[in-house]
């Protein structure tokens, strides 16, 4: 039976016989709820849009046959059909009711793109040193200088033109840790990039200056040169002097302190020097020179002598300052001569007065009874011996008298009013002699005050 109403129907039979099972499912038998998933509410929200817009449709009355109440289809009074809402229109995006306002809108997102292109194109310009006038500037660098205070000087001497850009880019690429102290002559042609690796020790546009130090100066003399010859400031050449330590042997054995410890090693030289150099560094050149200068044969002689270094070098500081230039090895054999004790009075000092001289602010022509008391391991008239330290800084010559003195019987020495030094033996003939000359000088000032 069941096969020949599915032959009838026209449909698939599989499809009919699956009608046929589930139709008679009852669905709402508490046995099959488990089986259903718990679908929200609003699972299918189109089934209710459905019932919305399509109208409804009046139930046939069910025959009593076959379950129904006998009800005609006239007795049940269908539902009045709801019509369905027009479907909207998709509103289209409309533009500016205004047109002034869009071309204000287009005006500004213009005028910003210009602002931000403009900027951008300066500052690469000036990253990349584009489009810049050629021009040259001398930085100075001193030790302890920020990148700030570099940025500052090129702003100012026309080299960069946005500081905190060029700060910027330091302290992403670290080129800033390469800065070194000194002068640099830089370029407007330089980039960023060159200007930082242009300020560093291994720059070809370091300034150099070359400075000759005369024998004879003492460390302060030596310091101020430098500062005026741009190498150094002054105060940071005294600071180094006092504090730093330098590591030489012949420092070790020095006795004074302070900047008195490098006085006679800063040897008198010609030296070229990076301008606004550190000062250990400047310091450090010239205490290297006196270690290259003071060679092994001078050694030698030193031992002969049976003195140390520091004694050999005081001696030549004093014979330095007690000479043109001229009969130093005589004036040495006096030093030796009166350090001996042979004869000489009184035995043991040296009584020279360039080591008085040497405590004095300024130099004087002739020193005082005042001068010659004055308390100081310096002081040869009160303390028996060399003095603590050196009182200059001596040249070749004068250190190779002091290893090589004359031999002789002099005790005493004076420069004559003729410019020349003059020698004595006995401490008669050279009172006479001085009073000799003082009273010829007192004689030719009388002249001179007469004639005018």
């Amino acid at each position: 039976m069941a096969e020949e109403k599915r032959e009838g129907t026209g449909r698939d039979p599989i499809d009919e016989l699956v009608d046929e099972i589930t139709g008679n499912v009852n669905w709402d038998d508490p046995k099959w709820q488990d089986t259903m998933p718990d679908w929200p509410e609003d699972a299918y929200p189109w089934e209710k849009e459905e019932q919305k817009t399509e109208p409804a449709e009046a139930e046939e009355a069910v025959p009593a046959a076959e379950g129904g109440d006998g009800a005609s289809p006239e007795e049940i009074q269908p539902q009045e059909a709801v019509p369905a809402p027009k479907p909207q229109k998709r509103r289209r995006k409309n533009l500016p009711d205004n047109i002034a306002e869009a071309i204000i809108y287009a005006g500004g997102v213009l005028l910003i793109s210009f602002i931000i292109a403009t900027v951008g194109w300066r500052w690469a310009g000036d990253v990349l040193a584009l489009n810049k006038t050629a021009a040259t500037a001398s930085v100075t660098v001193e030790a302890g200088d920020s990148i700030g205070d570099i940025a500052d000087q090129l702003k100012d001497k026309g080299l960069i033109r946005y500081k905190f850009l060029f700060k910027l880019f330091a302290g992403v690429t670290n080129k800033a840790e390469n800065i070194t102290a000194g002068s640099y002559e830089l370029s407007t042609e330089m980039d960023y990039s060159a200007l930082l690796n242009n300020i560093g020790s291994t720059s070809a546009y370091r300034e150099t200056v070359t400075v000759t130090i005369p024998e004879g100066y003492t460390v302060d003399e030596v310091f101020r040169l430098m500062d005026d010859k741009g190498v150094c400031d002054y105060d940071s050449l005294m600071d180094s002097a006092k504090t730093d330590q330098f590591d030489y042997d012949f420092l070790a054995d020095v006795k004074a302190e302070g900047t008195e410890r490098l006085e006679g090693y800063l040897f008198p030289d010609t030296y070229e020097f990076y301008k606004g150099a550190a000062a250990k560094s400047v310091i450090s050149k010239m205490l290297y020179n006196f270690s290259t200068r003071f060679d092994e044969k001078m050694e030698a002689e030193m031992q002969l002598l049976g003195y140390s270094k520091k004694d050999i070098i005081i001696i030549a500081s004093i014979i330095e300052k007690e000479t043109d230039g001229s009969d130093q090895k005589n004036v040495a054999s006096v030093l030796y001569n009166r350090l001996k004790n042979t004869w000489a009075s009184p035995k043991g000092y040296l009584q020279v007065d360039s080591t008085i001289q040497y405590l004095l602010e300024e130099r004087k022509e002739t020193l005082t009874q005042e001068d010659l008391q004055i308390d100081s391991p310096y002081n040869t008239y009160l303390y028996p011996g060399l003095p603590v330290g050196a009182i200059c800084n001596p040249g070749l010559t004068a250190i190779q008298a002091a290893l090589e003195p004359s031999q002789t019987n002099y005790y005493y020495f004076m420069l004559g009013n003729d410019g020349h030094t003059h020698f004595f033996e006995s401490e008669t003939s050279f009172v006479a002699y001085k009073t000799e000359q003082a009273s010829a000088k007192e004689n030719d000032q009388t002249e001179d005050t007469t004639t005018q």
